[in-house]
């Protein structure tokens, strides 16, 4: 138990432990030396095959119980279709005795092994099926992701222009009240001076009059015809005062639609799922939706999306990255240190560039405010073409001397873990993809060819089509069902194919929009897939017509 090892069965069953050595698929039992040799010489046992049991995992993926559920010491022999199900010799003489298609497992295991290849054949397109399946609702999480962000995004922006303007009234509403509260204050003030005035007066007044003892005759009587003669104008004066004078009590009247809101118990919006109609990009057409000519650039050479709602995209003349909303309205841009040519995005909004002229790999994250930062830079012997990323890694395309590139990998962070050389097609790479089966497809723009290549296999790759109306292919995607699209600078033209690599149709030509494309993703923007197309100075943003 201490080694995790496994004991005989044979041993077990007499009272013995002995560890095991071997397997027998067949017995599904697990044999010492000892009973290895007594199992090949035993009549019934001896022409079954036994393993090594480090191979028994390996070779029983799927465990069958060989015995008869009626009868377990007796080991299964006949199958009965009429009742579908493997039985023992007993069964099959008491209980299977009137049944009409019974056989020996044996026989029915050599008449139906010729079934094998169309069964493989069905379960293979059962496999493919489930393939491009998982891709679609993978790339249907990815999107509702997105979606979920920006819909996130909106309530907070929503609520961030509400409160904006809420503030903007209550500034309003506030200057208001301090105007009207000086205009207010300033007629109290004035009337309340008018009434200490008027109180002053009366009150020196009576001073006067209480000390009449104290002035001359002449002084007081003077004063007195003054003051009688006063009294009549400031009863006037206090009438018109008090006539004039009104109390006020300072109130706020709020609008009915917002007081209406903020009573409400409900939130100010509702979410909703809308269904979502299925896309069929095999026969579907596609609709080109905005032009997009990015500010001070030219040769844009490949685009891509972050988070379902920026389009981050390069210019191989300028040597700019721009980012770009779902509009294509420009919202950042950063200077590189040479020709960019491919972009892969990474996760939580980083992604990678590769350079010519130095050769280089960036590996840039787009910050909150929507600014680029560099977080690393990966110097490389010679040119960077293709880039992707696959599951955890980077792969980048790395120019040679001769024919053929090298594929270099790097994990997310820019640690280097392996290359593979390939010598097909040649050392100036157009296009990088990695599908969902973990497979790399690159472009051979002189050759006007497209390949796949295993990243684990380094024995070459494999031609999936080369034909006329294909000059001079460079962008190459994939759509959520594995078909592939390359976009030809030569033919101006994009080409469709399915996973196999097997032609399907011209899905964009003629286009006077369509001149000389570089760079192309099939990738969910805004609130659904987008087909994206970098031209020599524009991006195309095109919909798929459901």
């Amino acid at each position: 138990m201490e080694n995790n090892g496994k004991f005989c069965d044979y041993c077990n069953r007499q009272g013995n432990v002995k560890m095991a050595t071997s397997w027998c698929p067949e017995c599904d039992d697990r044999l010492c030396k000892n009973c290895v040799k007594f199992h090949q010489v035993n009549r019934l046992t001896m022409e079954h095959s036994v393993y090594n049991t480090a191979e028994e995992n390996q070779i029983s993926s799927v465990k069958i119980d060989l015995f008869c559920k009626q009868h377990s010491s007796n080991r299964l022999e006949v199958y009965c279709f009429d009742h579908e199900e493997p039985c023992c010799l007993m069964c099959a003489t008491i209980i299977h005795r009137n049944c009409e298609k019974v056989g020996t497992l044996n026989d029915c295991s050599q008449k139906y092994a010729k079934n094998i290849p169309s069964i493989c054949a069905e379960m293979e397109k059962l496999r493919k099926a489930s393939v491009a399946e998982i891709a679609r609702v993978r790339c249907d999480m990815e999107c509702f992701k997105n979606e979920s962000k920006d819909v996130e995004h909106r309530i907070k922006t929503m609520t961030a222009k509400t409160i904006v303007a809420l503030k903007e009234k209550e500034r309003v509403l506030l200057e208001n009240l301090e105007k009207t509260k000086i205009k207010r204050e300033f007629i109290l003030v004035k009337t309340l001076d008018e009434y200490l005035d008027i109180r002053k007066t009366v009150e020196d007044s009576i001073r006067i009059l209480k000390k009449n003892d104290r002035l001359p005759n002449i002084a007081f009587l003077l004063e007195l015809m003054r003051i009688g003669k006063t009294v009549p104008e400031i009863h006037i004066y206090i009438e018109e005062l008090q006539k004039n004078y009104q109390t006020f009590v300072v109130d706020v009247h709020f609008d009915d639609a917002f007081t209406s809101v903020h009573l409400s118990s409900n939130p100010f919006g509702e979410i909703k799922l809308k269904t979502k109609h299925k896309i069929d990009y095999q026969s579907g057409q596609l609709e080109l939706e905005r032009s997009v000519t990015v500010e001070g650039s030219s040769y844009l050479s490949d685009a891509d999306v972050i988070d379902g709602r920026y389009i981050v995209t390069t210019c191989e003349e300028s040597k700019m990255l721009y980012i770009l909303d779902v509009n294509g309205r420009q919202l950042s841009s950063l200077k590189l240190r040479g020709c960019p040519w491919s972009i892969a995005v990474l996760q939580n909004q980083c992604f990678c560039v590769s350079l010519r002229d130095p050769g280089c790999i960036c590996i840039l994250e787009m910050q909150k405010n929507l600014s680029i930062t560099t977080l690393k830079e990966l110097k490389m012997p010679q040119n960077v073409w293709g880039i992707c990323a696959v599951e955890d890694k980077i792969v980048a395309s790395i120019e040679t001397q001769g024919h053929g590139q090298v594929f270099r990998f790097y994990d997310h962070e820019g640690n280097y873990s392996d290359e593979h050389e390939i010598t097909q097609g040649e050392s100036q790479c157009g296009t990088l993809h990695a599908t969902t089966s973990k497979c790399i497809l690159f472009t051979h723009p002189s050759g006007n060819s497209i390949f796949s290549v295993d990243p684990d296999n380094s024995e070459g790759a494999t031609k999936l089509y080369s034909g006329n109306n294909m000059k001079y292919p460079i962008g190459l995607t994939c759509d959520p069902e594995e078909n592939i699209y390359v976009a030809c600078f030569g033919s101006n033209n994009i080409l469709q194919f399915n996973g196999n690599g097997k032609y399907l149709r011209e899905i964009l030509h003629k286009d006077l929009s369509l001149q000389n494309p570089y760079g192309i993703r099939v990738k969910g923007l805004g609130d659904n897939i987008k087909l994206i197309v970098t031209t020599m100075d524009k991006l195309l943003i095109y919909r798929f017509k459901q």
